[in-house]
């Protein structure tokens, strides 16, 4: 199963369990009004404590949850559709002002995944070489610019020379 399904199912049993939960609570509430020698003290006070506003806020939290995650989902398709595009730069720039947003190298990379990263990167790669922009010379922009890696801890001329191989 993807995580988009996955996510789709762990929401549709949270739904469920607030409707769930309310209608336990509905029946538990008849069940002591006709039994009230049934039900303890502590089941008597959650009862009378768990109203509806209760029930509303647990459904506004999912209803927020929906919408965060709605939002996450057309931020991170917009942005692969930017940095299949642009640049790496360019692109955190443009998502970061069409969504209000303050999201870094690092965010970039899990909005778009690794090999989209990549894939920028070695566009500009090549677009540095075609520039006489030494593989040195790159991997100290890259560096100044903190842009990650995703396999030392700093950018060398060896690994920008690999991405400008194309």
């Amino acid at each position: 199963m993807d995580e988009e399904s996955e996510n789709s199912v762990v929401e549709d049993e949270e739904v469920e369990a607030v409707f769930a939960a309310r209608e336990a609570v509905g029946h538990l509430r008849r069940i002591t009004r006709a039994f009230p020698h049934l039900a303890t003290q502590p089941v008597r006070v959650a009862l009378d404590t768990w109203d509806e506003e209760m029930f509303r806020k647990g459904e506004l939290i999912l209803v927020q949850k929906q919408h965060a995650k709605a939002e996450h989902d057309a931020m991170e398709q917009r942005a692969i559709e930017i940095i299949e595009l642009s640049q790496v730069d360019d692109a955190l720039d443009l998502i970061n002002q069409e969504f209000a947003k303050d999201i870094d190298y690092l965010d970039l990379i899990d909005l778009v995944g690794k090999d989209r990263y990549i894939a920028a990167l070695t566009r500009e790669a090549v677009e540095l070489k075609q520039n006489s922009i030494s593989p040195e010379q790159a991997a100290e922009l890259w560096n100044s610019l903190g842009k990650p890696t995703l396999g030392g801890e700093r950018w060398n001329a060896t690994g920008v020379t690999v991405l400008m191989k194309g």
